[in-house]
């Protein structure tokens, strides 16, 4: 017998599980630009044939409104850093026990013209997206689910109330980046760096970043001297075009100025220029490729002195001119520079010294690094350091104009992260902790790597969410690359949008009630004080918080 239950999108469904084990949701509130999704979970028990082709259609006046995508499983050899008993003896909460095996993550268009092939006693998801819904009355629209066979032979029906809430939410007031790769993309799909076929390619996997909350972009200037090994190189990707005449550098801002372009049709509203200096100690520079008296090559890299006089006279002659042409664009309060990634204490002197060679031509222009170690800022070396959450509290001390947060492969216990292995709920909670801390932006690594430990090679992503054995499932990506140059999302896509999302949210309730008395709302129904530290690893809870926040809302609105 054919089982069906509608259940929140926050969940994750494995193969091994049955509906019984989640609990059903009777309605979906949403606002009018907002954008929501419920799972129908399908499974079929009975003996016979292994498969069996179902269709999916939504009826009602939201089906215009409707998007269904199959949630596919990705292998998952390292769900964490330890061993599953060692995961689960520090952190119940992983799924799955921490163990290696298939998590639910892909969301994939339906095939066969709106079927799925359902395999005998294996639990799967159709994921039901609704879109925002601008141009509808406020009210409650009853949505039908209805699975029929391939031949449309009826079989089941859901249904959801769907209410139009009588409101949308502000414009977003914060900042997200998650680093994109166009090396990636041209190693993936085999096409020349910066042609035709891949500024295509790049507009669609930039346009899904900023349709999910993605507002900034890292703009590879030169190619981004970023997990890298030292001495190795990454494919070229280096969108200012150098020549060198007699010793004279000349520079072309054609290709910067298209990929600029580019990224506003997307949505982009902020640029951060790569890197300037290496990851690890910021010693080196990065590659840099040049026509030097007609001849195309490298001309710095692994082997330059970062505090050089040929490297230090070049970056100063470049970014007198960049920064004249950012000016030129309208771009200067919108752009950030970069000087290296993650030093640690260690670096302080080298860093100094980079940052003094280039101090007096960026100084009206934001500086932005993944930095941990407060002295950083202390020392007045950065303007806007990017902490990581479980280092966050060093930081709220200091009198920063400008709060920003990341995650990476750490910190992986407790705290929210976006792992395979963490329920929707705990990738979810950043927002609401971003929102009681006042932070503005968010950063993080991997929106579409594809390459394996220091990029020696790429890997597959549809075949193993680890990066080829080095990072924890989920870490690296949080979109596939699909057919035809187009990305295929993930369920941490939507809940990472959800995140950001409910700063929005948020935000609206502040405009009622004020900010004290919002988060004093949110923890209240977490039964906690809401930190960095822990997070609502929880369906339920995470649910609970967001209808009493909408509830709040409504009550403001109508009374």
């Amino acid at each position: 017998m054919l089982e069906t239950k509608i259940v929140s999108a926050m969940d994750k469904c494995f193969l091994h599980q049955t509906p019984s084990e989640f609990a059903e949701i009777k309605r979906l509130r949403m606002y009018k630009n907002e954008r929501a999704a419920i799972q129908l979970l399908v499974y079929d028990g009975e003996s016979g044939s292994a498969v069996r082709h179902l269709r999916f259609e939504a009826e009602g006046a939201l089906s215009p409104y409707v998007k269904i995508l199959a949630v596919e499983n990705i292998p998952n050899y390292l769900p964490t850093h330890v061993t599953p008993d060692k995961a689960i003896s520090a952190d119940p909460t992983f799924l799955n026990g921490a163990k290696p095996g298939l998590y639910p993550d892909l969301l994939h268009p339906l095939m066969h013209d709106g079927c799925y092939a359902l395999c005998k006693m294996q639990l799967r998801a159709m994921w039901i997206e609704f879109n925002p819904c601008e141009n509808l009355e406020p009210g409650v629209y009853e949505t039908k689910i209805r699975v029929t066979t391939k031949d449309g032979i009826y079989l089941k029906e859901e249904i959801i109330p769907v209410e139009i809430l009588p409101t949308s939410l502000p414009e977003a007031d914060h900042i997200c980046t998650t680093w994109f790769y166009a090396d990636c993309i041209a190693d993936y799909y085999e096409v020349e760096p910066f042609s035709d076929r891949h500024f295509e390619i790049c507009e669609n996997f930039i346009r899904t970043a900023a349709e999910n909350g993605n507002n900034m972009i890292l703009t590879p200037v030169f190619t981004p001297p970023l997990d890298t090994a030292v001495g190795g190189e990454r494919t070229t990707t280096q969108l200012i075009g150098v020549t060198v005449n007699k010793g004279k550098y000349t520079f072309d801002f054609s290709l910067f100025d298209r990929w600029v372009a580019m990224c506003r049709r997307c949505g982009i509203e902020f640029f951060e220029i790569s890197h300037l200096f290496t990851q690890w100690g910021a010693l080196h520079a990065p590659k840099i490729m040049a026509t030097v008296d007609g001849e195309y090559k490298r001309i710095f890299g692994w082997e330059t002195d970062s505090v050089g006089e040929e490297y230090v006279s070049f970056i100063r002659q470049f970014l007198t001119e960049f920064t004249a042409h950012l000016e030129k664009c309208g771009l200067k309060g919108k752009t950030y520079f970069h000087i290296s990634d993650e030093p640690n204490e260690k670096h302080i002197e080298r860093y100094m010294k980079n940052r003094e060679n280039i101090v007096d031509i960026l100084k009206d222009f934001k500086s932005l690094d993944a930095i941990s170690h407060v002295e950083y800022y202390q020392k007045g070396l950065i303007n806007t350091p990017v902490p990581c959450e479980d280092q966050i509290e060093d930081f709220m001390a200091e009198d920063i104009p400008e709060r920003w947060v990341y995650y990476c492969s750490g910190p992986w216990l407790k705290a929210s992260n976006r792992y395979f292995c963490h329920s929707g709920g705990r990738t979810r909670s950043i927002g609401m902790q971003m929102y009681k801390y006042g932070i503005k932006g968010f950063l993080h690594w991997g929106y579409n790597f594809y390459n394996n430990e220091f990029s020696d090679d790429c890997f597959n992503p549809f075949l193993n969410g680890t990066a080829g054995y080095w990072g924890w499932a989920g870490d690296a990506f949080l979109v596939y690359p699909g057919r035809r140059g187009k990305p295929l999302e993930s369920m941490r896509l939507y809940y990472m949008y959800k995140a950001f999302e409910d700063i929005r949210v948020l935000r609206l309730c502040e405009s009622f009630y004020g900010k004290d008395y919002v988060v004093s709302e949110i923890e209240a129904v977490y039964g906690k004080t809401l930190t960095f530290a822990e997070c609502a690893d929880d369906t339920a809870l995470m649910q609970a918080i967001r209808d009493r926040i909408d509830d709040l809302v409504i009550k403001a609105i109508t009374g």
